[in-house]
């Protein structure tokens, strides 16, 4: 009688390779929400999110990996400029995760697994979205290849305001009198930034070396954000029917049309690819940015189920400031090992950082709490 309650309580432990499946089979944020919700008044209790500890440490992987990607990217540039074929690191993102995708999904499911990953039904779904995505990345890269990642991640929070634009576009969602004072602030302070740094670049450019920073740029970064919101739009309404697919499964389908739009777009667009080879300037470098590429995919896919849309834009706006450091406290110790220059330190750029950061914050935070006090009767 005394040994049968106690077996019952003896489990074998779940092996790493079993809890790492379990984790992957969740379905992912791919339909978090577009901006920040306002609060709800408190009510009954419901189910618990993510412990303090989880949401901090997703919150600084997240941090993390959006500063040090543009940083990577600005690393693997040869005298100012991409070497290699600049959108060829994200063809071989979409390889391997395409790769990773069906080989989790064997490990974890087996044959019936790797059948969820080519699952025609939402293999429509999900390509049709991956053009655009494709679309977006493609634009990333040729914005860096023309200015530097603090202004690309700078001008990265134009995101709320477009996304606000297509919104109200789309569902008739409209910002408050307030909000939309907000997000013109954010537009005039990423303005006011990149103006001050092109001027500080021509007036150092008298000197030989040359501006980093052309009007493409600016126009590639808007297009890659006008891309990447209206996916995420077409993401929260039409992925309501696959959001329980595991996480390898998605990923797979994603990538699979993914990587031929991409390798389309590079071929089209990049005469060095089509007269030189596919990995004509590829160095040790250019593997890191695809290896970046991968592991921005694959955290963002992880990371972001443990953090709502008000901490990842916090986090966004974090990262700037995590760039800008980098730029003027360290890179100028790494001229020797990569050809990366650092900054020097100056008020009026440092004071035009903080006013984004602070106002992206500031809109996040407004517009979380805007109904968490209910009204008095």
């Amino acid at each position: 009688q005394s040994t049968q309650p106690s077996l019952a309580r003896r489990r074998p432990p779940a092996s790493p390779a079993r809890a790492a499946c379990d984790i992957m089979r969740q379905g992912s944020d791919l339909r978090q929400s577009l901006l920040p919700r306002p609060a709800k008044a408190p009510s009954a209790p419901s189910a618990k999110g993510p412990s303090a500890t989880t949401t901090a440490i997703a919150f600084a992987v997240f941090v993390a990996v959006r500063s040090v990607h543009p940083i990577v990217i600005d690393i693997s540039k040869t005298d100012g400029k991409l070497p290699y074929g600049k959108a060829t690191p994200c063809v071989i993102n979409s390889l391997v995760d395409v790769i990773l995708g069906n080989g989790i999904a064997f490990l974890c499911g087996g044959m019936e697994g790797l059948k969820q990953c080519w699952d025609p039904k939402p293999l429509k779904v999900f390509s049709a979205i991956a053009i655009l995505y494709a679309f977006g990345d493609f634009l990333e890269m040729q914005s860096m290849s023309v200015m530097g990642g603090a202004a690309y991640q700078i001008l990265l929070q134009s995101k709320l305001l477009i996304t606000a634009l297509i919104v109200w576009a789309i569902r008739g969602q409209r910002q408050s009198l307030l909000q939309w004072n907000v997000l013109l602030t954010i537009a005039l302070g990423m303005s006011a930034f990149v103006m001050v740094d092109e001027a500080h670049k021509a007036r150092s450019s008298k000197g030989g070396g040359g501006s980093s920073f052309n009007p493409m740029g600016l126009i590639f970064v808007v297009a890659k954000v006008f891309f990447s919101c209206l996916c995420a739009v077409l993401v929260e309404k039409y992925l309501k029917a696959y959001k329980d697919m595991p996480i390898y499964a998605q990923v797979a389908q994603l990538k699979f049309t993914w990587l031929w739009v991409s390798l389309a777009l590079t071929i089209t667009f990049d005469a060095g690819v089509t007269e030189h080879g596919f990995f004509s300037g590829w160095d040790a470098r250019t593997a890191v940015v695809a290896l970046s590429w991968v592991c921005k995919g694959w955290s963002t896919f992880l990371v972001l189920k443990n953090l709502d849309s008000v901490l990842k834009n916090i986090g966004e706006a974090v990262a700037i400031v995590a760039i800008y450091a980098f730029d003027v406290l360290i890179a100028g110790t790494l001229e020797g090992a990569f050809p990366v220059k650092g900054k020097d330190f100056r008020l009026d750029a440092f004071l035009l950082v903080m006013v984004v950061v602070l106002t992206v914050v500031t809109y996040t935070l407004a517009t979380n709490s805007s109904k968490a006090v209910p009204k008095k009767k």
